[in-house]
């Protein structure tokens, strides 16, 4: 394996540098100066001197905010938003971020499934051993809605054009820009400038759905049929299997959201067939433009015959053309089927299942071949069947996610009207298992049509109703898995099989079997390691097997936001990489396949990092060609915005994948996070922040004072609230506006606090740290990680945040041991590896993170000024917005909210 990996790093090595900095900024000034252009040009040059004026006073460091009126605080907030809004596509369209953070491996190239396989070959894997291996992937990035995403469609609609029309810049020089281009490049950021940036009401969850499936339609799928057509060229292989697939949770996470229930499961998997089903009716009608074989000329299968006369196309033009006339028939099929789906008016045959669409595609090959031969098939159809086998009906398969304790209500509310009797929920677990045991063994529900129940109870049966006929109406694969969250026992994975049972996605007996399979979440440091026999205890019930169906597959969601958020970044990182390691055991000892689905943010502080070197470093045999991880909020944009960008992306997170499921030759550079300094660190560093975060009685109203997490829980941003209760308590706080707040005021501390203190506590010298990162793959990726989030953070932007916490001795003593912590961490960071500079040995990320601070920069002197405001309780509009616009415009520069 690291031979194979030290191998791929050569061959990258061969390949052209990425764009120098010269080119990012060449396209920030020229940005820069087209917004100056278009402020002038629209509101006049008194305007335009107030934004230049406040720019150069920033960067003097001479800006002074508080003699602002209102209403030009805004519009300075406006402006420096959409400075760091064009910042963000500059650099984009330079190339340079794409390469230094998204999926990069080694020497800032992506990788790529051909180049993994390559790497493989050279390693001594046999080609048989690929093949199967190849067959075994199971990769599935899960696109997800959090509340992160800051930007408004319409906003991204503009960063799309503009980077479009700064990428046909010639030759990267803005003395070359053709005036046309230059002319459209000023309408853009012109529209761009009035347009509103932030939104007036919060955003639901059909909105996030819409959205998302923009990108989709947009980037993600013309980036999978790329891929799917780039694979079978350059492995030679037209019979690849599936290996890439989409998920979602777009309409199916009802985790503390009231927003999300059956109907907007419905919407969520109508939308997303009809999608699909274009794209095929589409494709089919470019298939039958193509293949315009005349009968007089070429034969074809009987069964080809048969579809064309089935087909309804009658024309005279076409009347000798088999296979256009059958192909118009699919697409009338195609048709007929999305408006069955839609719930209009049929008109004509439809498809009952993407398998009959699949295989009317395979007549229409193998006449080919048996008729002409294999090269008359084309990469259109063979890429076509890739893409119907990897989306069917469905595009995404889609997840259900709920917390445990609604379960246990409902569990306990069915149980009690059935039979009364001792409330369910005082029992102890040996008896909830027996119990729910008990309903699985026969088909009796529990469930009655003449009971009534709590609006709850009701709110849940109609969405596993509405799950069972998704599975009925788009196909077996249309939902992913039913994700528990808050699992911490076997009854937590046995009560939704229970629940499943009330829709008939379970059917009762001595070996209950299961439509839909459930998956624990495990969160906080204490569920990651109570997970491993969690999941003993459940495989070790007689039931699990046949619930788990032939596959035999057990799939278990690890959490990095909250096990963050509850201990720190060191000990979340190691309870993570220990419990998939663990589990990977765990399934092998009881003969069932593990497949782990990584909940990962885009920040370092909840999992974020490349995806592709995320999977490289997890613990040998927990991979095993099946993966699953979320992309989050914004970071879809970020990472699948355009066509090239995803089409990367995805080819990295598959190849990284193929790496690290190999482990012959090796278990990889091994000293996992359970060795005993490894251990002794993430100790010392747990103990460390909870003393911080939870323990010192001051520092929760020190976190509502010092960060703008008041204003952003008030964000338009998602339709999730950011509080899982109406309490100001961090432990009810969600992972992402914990981590957005501290982001926005610069401290970054989720991404680093307590690493510092438990090296010291340890004993570790830095030698050791050097030594670890050698042999981890593990902690080099930790140290990276947190270094990127220390190289983000500003400890004097920060001080000034810190100092709005009315009480100043409880502000100096918390700030004091957070700078002290912050600065020994630096200076240990860079001792590990014998740097003299923060991310010194990622240039490119180093000037990303220059780049972005010029921008931060006057944004958060606002935005500390408006803050300092609405603390003395000016809560006036303008005050608000100005608010709202500067946490749009910092989370543009940084590139990530949570």
């Amino acid at each position: 394996m690291v031979g194979a990996l030290t191998g791929l790093s050569a061959a990258r090595a061969e390949t052209s540098a990425p764009p120098t900095s010269r080119h990012v900024r060449q396209n920030v000034s020229l940005l820069a100066g087209l917004l100056g252009e278009a402020i002038r040009y629209l509101d006049g040059e008194a305007a335009a001197a107030l934004v230049d004026g406040a720019r150069t006073a920033a960067a003097k460091g001479e800006a002074r905010f508080d003699q602002l009126s209102a209403e030009d605080a805004v519009y300075l907030a406006r402006a420096f938003a959409c400075h760091a809004i064009l910042g963000a596509v500059a650099e984009d369209v330079a190339g340079r971020r794409r390469h230094a953070e998204f999926e990069a491996g080694p020497n800032d190239r992506p990788l790529s499934l051909p180049a993994a396989v390559a790497a493989l070959k050279g390693e001594g894997v046999s080609a048989e051993e690929i093949t199967e291996a190849l067959g075994r992937l199971n990769v599935v990035p899960v696109l997800t809605a959090h509340p992160s995403e800051m930007r408004r469609r319409s906003v991204l609609d503009r960063e799309g054009e503009i980077s479009r029309l700064l990428s046909l810049r010639r030759h990267h020089n803005p003395r070359d820009v053709d005036r046309r281009i230059q002319d459209e490049l000023f309408r853009e950021i012109a529209i761009l400038w009035k347009t509103r940036l932030q939104r007036p009401e919060r955003i639901t969850v059909d909105d996030e759905v819409r959205n998302t499936l923009s990108i989709v339609r947009r980037s993600i799928l013309p980036a999978l049929v790329e891929l799917y057509e780039r694979w079978a060229v350059e492995l030679e292989d037209d019979d690849l299997p599936v290996v890439l697939r989409l998920g979602s949770w777009l309409g199916g996470d009802r985790d503390g959201h009231p927003g999300v229930d059956a109907d907007t499961l419905e919407r969520a998997l109508r939308r997303q067939a009809g999608l699909i089903l274009d794209f095929y009716a589409a494709e089919v009608r470019r298939l039958s433009s193509d293949l315009a074989f005349c009968s007089g000329l070429i034969s074809v299968s009987p069964e080809v015959a048969v579809m064309a006369e089935r087909s309804g196309e009658h024309s005279v033009h076409r009347a000798d053309e088999p296979y256009r006339r059958a192909l118009c028939g699919m697409e009338r099929r195609l048709s007929a089927t999305r408006a069955r789906l839609y719930g209009e008016k049929v008109a004509g045959p439809s498809y009952d299942g993407p398998q009959d669409f699949i295989a009317d595609l395979e007549t229409v090959r193998a006449s080919l071949v048996a008729n002409g031969g294999e090269r008359l098939v084309g990469a259109a159809l063979k890429t076509l069947l890739k893409i119907a086998r990897a989306c069917g009906f469905h595009l995404m398969s889609v997840d259900l996610r709920q917390n445990a304790d609604v379960h246990e209500r409902v569990i306990a509310e069915l149980l009690q009207k059935a039979s009364p009797g001792p409330d369910y929920r005082t029992l102890d677990e040996p008896e909830r298992v027996r119990l729910l045991l008990q309903e699985l063994a026969h088909e009796r529900p529990l469930r009655s049509p003449f009971a009534r129940y709590s609006d709850e109870t009701e709110r849940e049966l109609k969405v596993f109703d509405a799950a069972a006929e998704a599975l009925r109406r788009f196909g077996p694969q249309a939902l992913g898995g039913y994700i528990v969250s808050k699992s911490e026992s076997v009854s937590d994975i046995l009560e939704p099989y229970v629940l499943f049972k009330q829709a008939g996605l379970v059917v009762g007996g001595t070996e209950p079997a299961a439509s839909l399979r459930v998956a624990p979440l495990f969160e906080t440091i204490d569920d990651l390691a109570r997970g491993p026999q969690v999941i003993a205890d459940w495989l070790a019930l007689p039931a699990a097997r046949p619930l788990l169906g032939e596959a035999a597959v057990q799939e278990v969601m690890i959490g990095y936001s909250d096990s963050n958020k509850d201990g720190g970044y060191v000990a979340s990182r190691r309870a993570a990489w220990e419990a998939a390691s663990s589990l990977a055991q765990t399934c092998a000892d009881a003969g069932v396949r593990l497949q782990l689905f990584h909940g990962r943010g885009g920040s370092v502080g909840r999992g974020g990092g490349s995806a592709s070197e995320a999977m490289l470093a997890q613990p040998p045999g927990s991979v095993r060609g099946r993966v699953r991880l979320t992309e989050q909020g914004e970071m879809i944009a970020r990472k699948f915005g355009d066509a090239p960008t995803a089409r990367r992306n995805l080819d990295s997170l598959v190849a990284a994948v193929a790496l690290a499921s190999q482990t012959r030759g090796g278990e990889g550079r091994a000293p996992a996070p359970q060795s005993a300094a490894l251990a002794g660190l993430a100790q010392e560093s747990f103990a460390a922040y909870r003393a911080l975060v939870y323990d010192d009685p001051a520092f929760e109203d020190f976190f509502w004072s010092a960060t703008p997490i008041a204003e952003i829980a008030g964000l338009k941003i998602g339709s999730r609230p950011a509080s899982r209760s109406a309490s100001r308590r961090i432990e009810h706080l969600r992972a992402i506006p914990w981590v957005f707040s501290w982001s926005q005021a610069r401290f970054m501390l989720p991404g680093w606090y307590g690493f510092a203190t438990g090296v010291r506590r340890s004993g570790l010298s830095t030698a050791r740290l050097g030594d670890l990162a050698a042999e981890s793959e593990f902690f080099a990726g930790l140290l990276s990680n947190m270094e990127q989030a220390l190289a983000q953070s500003d400890m004097d932007v920060a001080a000034r945040y810190a100092a709005l916490f009315p009480d100043q001795e409880a502000s100096r003593r918390i700030f004091d041991t957070i700078r002290r912590e912050h600065d020994e961490a630096c200076a240990l960071a860079l001792a590990a590896r014998g740097g003299t500079r923060l991310l010194d040995n990622q240039p490119h990320l180093a000037e990303s993170v220059e780049l972005g601070a010029a921008v931060l920069d006057p944004l958060n002197g606002l935005q500390l000024e408006l803050l300092a405001r609405r603390r003395r309780g000016d809560e006036s509009a303008a005050v608000t917005l100005g608010v709202q616009l500067t946490v749009n415009g910092i989370a543009a520069g940084l590139r990530n909210t949570g």
